[in-house]
């Protein structure tokens, strides 16, 4: 027997975009998802700056802005060093929205949702997404139900198949229609034997799709071939079509009175072009190399031409399919980092700046924060800035000449909070219509500005949400809609108290006058920041995380 009356479940498709989805939902091909938008409230859903996945499910889940919860990419540098780190869920500096339920003495189930990994001991159930380390970590909670899904629907497949990626579209497609169709079963298994007041599901290969094929969908894109996108146009929008289908048996699991809510974590578009921050960085002499032989070398072959990304079109021309995989994947990283230009060749007592991250963010090496900090707090430090500012915002592409760079904000300008300190000193905002910054622990490339190598889209700002269920406005259009108001939504829903100090709204304006009427928003005491430990990867799996984290595009 629950404790809440109502329940809600949240689908994630990740990276959805209307700009797919409704004109499929006009042509009658997306049927369960036209339903909800038809029948429901709908709108833009604004994303965290950067819009990467790390920062926007925590902040989803928290109700809170990264400055709060710490979270500001899947990897980062230590705030005492350079040593990068990868996410986990023990990083997340705030409460979620299942603590309050559970709390309140409602049941909870997740199942997907990024950075919830090691799963959290909650009254309910976690499965936890990528970021488990492999398939025999202990990504489930409680740990007996893995051996149970196992008995009634199968092992939950973990981990996307990325053998054909970049090499066959149409076995691509079929790979991640079989992962996310797998996964599904075991969720309606969960969603018909347990119970739960809050259910969360997260569809991945949505974004990962789009990725790598989206060239296939925007006949505008560069890399855009016709008789190419014509024989897989079907394929994709079958998966979609899969996906769809899946939505509505989920949905229809979950009874009538259920509040669904469908939204992506950020939205999706075409990109043509590779921004290397660390390389722009060198040049303006804000990153410096050591001065010792090996490094004085390996400078010379990189401006040669001696690079990650050269050597894997080279081995990607010559077909030497299993060297491709290491370099891509970055195996023996170690090797590599001896043998290419490297964050090892680093003089972090002459560095003055430095970029962690595939989203703009660029940290600066403040004396008394990192071991060889140089920079002086205060005076200096804003002078930096404000110099780093001034050159990002006035960079063009030398070969088209557009700028790069479309915002340029400290971090103060977006974040606050008790982790504002964790935050990078600025985030590079690139035009997310055309390019992507790469800022990384390697340098893949000696260029500043190039063409785009493997994936052909990204990450925008602007996300899908979709509401439906009792009590909503019918045909209600959402304007302002942000993703840190997804928690507070969801609290007021079930008919919990809203913590004071989370950052999002309630979508009132989701809801009828009489729904509003019979159950005004009520605020609680904020919970605070955590105090929880954060506990890294072992080197094993932190390994192994990275090397997924690469496969998907975050890291180089």
């Amino acid at each position: 027997m629950t404790a809440l009356k109502r329940k809600v479940l949240l689908l994630g498709l990740d990276g959805a975009t209307f700009d797919l989805l409704d004109p499929w939902m006009a042509e009658g091909k997306l049927p369960h998802l036209q339903r909800l938008s038809n029948g429901g409230v709908r709108g833009l859903l604004t994303t965290t700056i950067p819009p990467v996945s790390a920062s926007a499910w925590v902040s989803l889940a928290t109700g809170k802005n990264p400055g709060q919860h710490g979270l500001f990419d899947f990897v980062f540098p230590r705030p005492d060093g350079y040593q990068v780190q990868v996410a986990n869920v023990t990083y997340r500096g705030a409460p979620a929205m299942w603590n309050f339920i559970n709390q309140a003495g409602g049941k909870v189930g997740l199942v997907s949702v990024p950075i919830t990994y090691p799963p959290e001991q909650v009254d309910g159930f976690v499965i936890s997404s990528f970021l488990a380390p492999k398939q025999d970590s202990p990504y489930i909670y409680p740990p007996e139900l893995k051996e149970e899904l196992w008995r009634e629907v199968g092992e939950f497949p973990l981990f996307l198949f990325e053998g054909n990626r970049s090499r066959d579209p149409g076995r691509f497609i079929e790979d991640m229609r079989a992962f996310e169709m797998g996964r599904v079963e075991a969720v309606k298994y969960l969603i018909s034997h347990k119970d739960w007041d809050f259910f969360a599901f997260v569809f991945e290969a949505t974004d990962t799709l789009q990725h790598e094929l989206w060239h296939l969908l925007d006949p505008h894109h560069p890399r855009h071939a016709p008789q190419q996108a014509a024989r897989y146009r079907d394929a994709i929008l079958s998966f979609y079509q899969d996906v769809d289908r899946a939505v509505g048996e989920i949905i229809d699991l979950a009874g009538e009175d259920t509040l669904v809510v469908l939204m992506s974590d950020h939205g999706f578009g075409s990109f043509h072009r590779f921004f290397h921050i660390n390389n722009w960085l060198l040049k303006l002499g804000l990153l410096k190399l050591k001065r010792n032989p090996w490094t004085l070398l390996k400078r010379a072959a990189f401006h040669l031409g001696f690079t990650p990304v050269n050597v894997l079109r080279l081995v990607t021309l010559l077909r030497l399919s299993r060297l491709r995989k290491n370099v891509k994947r970055g195996r023996g990283r170690g090797l590599l980092r001896r043998v290419f230009l490297s964050f090892d060749d680093l003089d972090w007592s002459r560095t003055r700046a430095f970029s962690v991250g595939n989203f703009g963010e660029v940290y600066l090496n403040v004396r008394g924060q990192r071991p060889q900090g140089v920079i002086e707090p205060g005076e200096e430090y804003e002078a930096v800035r404000d110099q780093i500012i001034r050159e990002a915002l006035a960079l063009h592409d030398p070969q088209t000449g557009d700028a790069v760079i479309f915002r340029a904000y400290r971090r103060e300008e977006i974040y606050h909070g008790a982790r504002l300190n964790f935050a990078p000193d600025l985030i590079l905002h690139t035009d997310r219509a055309k390019y992507v910054s790469f800022g990384h622990a390697d340098f893949g490339s000696n260029r500043v500005v190039e063409p785009s190598y493997g994936q052909t889209g990204h990450h925008n700002m602007d996300g899908v949400l979709i509401m439906y269920g009792p009590g909503l406005e019918a045909g209600r259009v959402l304007n302002g809609a942000h993703i840190v108001d997804i928690a507070p939504t969801v609290l007021y829903a079930l008919g919990l108290p809203v913590p004071g100090d989370m950052d999002g709204r309630v979508l009132e304006e989701a809801f009828t006058a009489e729904y509003r009427a019979a159950h005004p928003v009520t605020w609680g005491e904020g919970a605070g920041p955590s105090d929880s430990q954060s506990k890294d990867y072992s080197a094993e799996d932190e390994e192994l995380v990275v090397e997924r984290l690469r496969a998907l595009g975050y890291v180089s």
